[in-house]
């Protein structure tokens, strides 16, 4: 009979090996399990932010791609606005003339009205200047002007036109500037 419970114990014993050797291999894989979790976590992580670096560059190159057009619209733009000050002063001086023909005058007018609109299209404005107050940011002064009826820093004479394209500025409007009152001493009077 010893024989027979030294058989059992020694297959319990047997058994009891192989439910060791099954623990330790469970750890194991548990712990691979682990590790492959966290490097399955890591790539999910470098995923996204290889997404959201993807998605910032394609809005990036979007809003370069319409910088870059506003930019091109701009100097198109610039460059027809010679144009337009080259019609503007034929009218003046041409148009005003009584002897020009009515055909030649009118022609004329035309062109220059369809170059202002060309302009208009692409978002380019004349700025307003006579009467406004004097701002660097959009005047060029070309002249201080002693006035008794304009306030100092008045606009009084717009020499050259500006123009503002979509916001920005296109070209400064050269103007003459009054400096005020004039303050007579009487010195110069006899």
């Amino acid at each position: 009979m010893t024989d027979n419970k030294e058989k059992i114990i020694h297959i319990k014993e047997k058994d009891f090996r192989k439910v060791a050797t099954f623990r330790t291999r469970a750890k194991q894989l548990e712990k691979r399990v682990a590790s492959l979790e966290k490097e399955l976590s890591d790539w999910k992580e470098r995923t996204k932010k290889v997404a959201a670096d993807l998605d910032n560059m394609r809005k990036r190159v979007e809003k370069e791609k319409i910088d870059f057009a506003a930019f091109l619209q701009a100097t198109f733009a610039e460059k027809l606005l010679f144009f337009d000050e080259i019609f503007e002063k034929i009218v003046n001086d041409v148009c005003s003339d009584p002897g020009i023909s009515k055909n030649i005058a009118d022609g004329l007018l035309m062109l220059k009205k369809q170059s202002s609109s060309l302009l208009e299209s692409l978002g380019v404005k004349k700025l307003e200047t006579v009467g406004r107050k004097f701002d660097p940011m959009i005047h060029e002064a070309v002249e201080i002007v002693e006035t008794d009826d304009k306030p100092e820093g008045t606009v009084v004479e717009e020499v050259r036109s500006g123009y503002i394209m979509n916001g920005k500025l296109l070209k400064p409007a050269q103007v003459k500037v009054s400096s005020g009152k004039t303050n007579s001493t009487g010195a110069g009077k006899n």
